[in-house]
């Protein structure tokens, strides 16, 4: 079994484009087992009169506050259609650290990474949360390009 953790943002083309990479592995469907991780952004602000304890409980509310991304329901429906077993985690904070922090609970080959279109001067780097995890992850990372449709 080929375990993959893709990491899905709110961008559904770009998260189908992951997809692609997976389907572009040299292994049956049935071999490929994949962890869906969708990484909420927590809620940063000082405390004010009612303290921290309000915005601690916003974030622990904050998949119920903002529903499930369109894009993860995507990639799970076209998960189902090629027949890939796949789990969804959910997870608040920086994704980045998420990211890396699933890959190894999990114990996954391989992180698949979608990227965004650049302009020409954006192409010589990476986003921030792509290169983190390219730089941090002590698994090969597959990075894909989005594409052209």
């Amino acid at each position: 079994m080929y375990n993959v953790l893709l990491p899905v943002d709110i961008e559904t083309d770009r998260a189908l484009s992951q997809v692609d990479i997976l389907e572009s592995l040299p292994a049956d469907a049935a071999e490929i087992e994949v962890t869906l991780l969708h990484v909420y952004e927590s809620v940063d602000a000082p405390a004010d009169e009612a303290g921290s304890s309000v915005i601690d409980d916003i974030n622990e509310s904050i998949e119920d506050l903002r529903g499930i991304p369109d894009s993860l329901e995507a990639v799970e429906a076209r998960l189902n259609e090629l027949g890939i077993a796949h789990a969804r985690e959910l997870h608040v904070g920086d994704a980045a650290d998420a990211i890396l922090a699933v890959g190894g609970d999990r114990d996954v080959d391989a992180i698949v990474l979608g990227m965004r279109k650049r302009s020409p001067v954006g192409k010589a780097l990476f986003g921030s949360v792509s290169q983190s995890v390219i730089l941090n992850a002590d698994r090969p990372v597959i990075v894909g390009k989005p594409s052209d449709d």
